[in-house]
């Protein structure tokens, strides 16, 4: 792992802090909408550059619209398998990422299904039944102003 130098340096790597992780993490599970926080991002207190994944080469590009915008639109992006790469290696995520699909029982006798994430779900069993041995799925969100994640 090409990282492992800053992740024993810094168990929050990729992020510069605990600060700059928590956030992150708030950001991500605070149900707003990509909208939203970009206008959050946009505030001169928040250093949007600070708190992208500083492990990874992000590019942006400003979009050209058919109609005036108050702002330019920036479109940010980076190479999504480094990204995928980067969220495997980091240890914050080691034990919360499903990696194959599973059933959840309220009792011994799997009477009722508990569907909790997308891999408790029969799509992903199904997915995975018609996929090789030995491969596994693996679930990325993509996202835009429209989506909430």
């Amino acid at each position: 792992d090409k990282f492992s130098n800053h992740q024993s340096l810094n168990i929050y790597y990729p992020f510069a802090s605990r600060g700059d992780w928590e956030l992150g993490s708030w950001l991500l599970h605070s149900g707003l909408s990509m909208g939203v926080i970009n206008t959050f991002l946009s505030l001169h207190l928040v250093h949007f550059s600070e708190l992208l994944l500083s492990g990874l080469c992000w590019k942006s590009q400003e979009i050209c619209t058919s109609h005036p915008t108050k702002r330019p639109v920036l479109f940010y992006w980076c190479d999504s398998l480094k990204l995928l790469l980067s969220l495997f290696n980091n240890p914050e995520l080691q034990n919360v990422m499903d990696l194959s699909p599973y059933c959840l029982y309220n009792s011994m006798a799997c009477l009722y299904h508990i569907y909790m994430e997308w891999m408790s779900g029969e799509d992903a069993w199904s997915m995975q039944s018609q996929i090789p041995m030995g491969t596994t799925l693996l679930r990325t969100i993509l996202s835009s102003d429209k989506t909430n994640i």
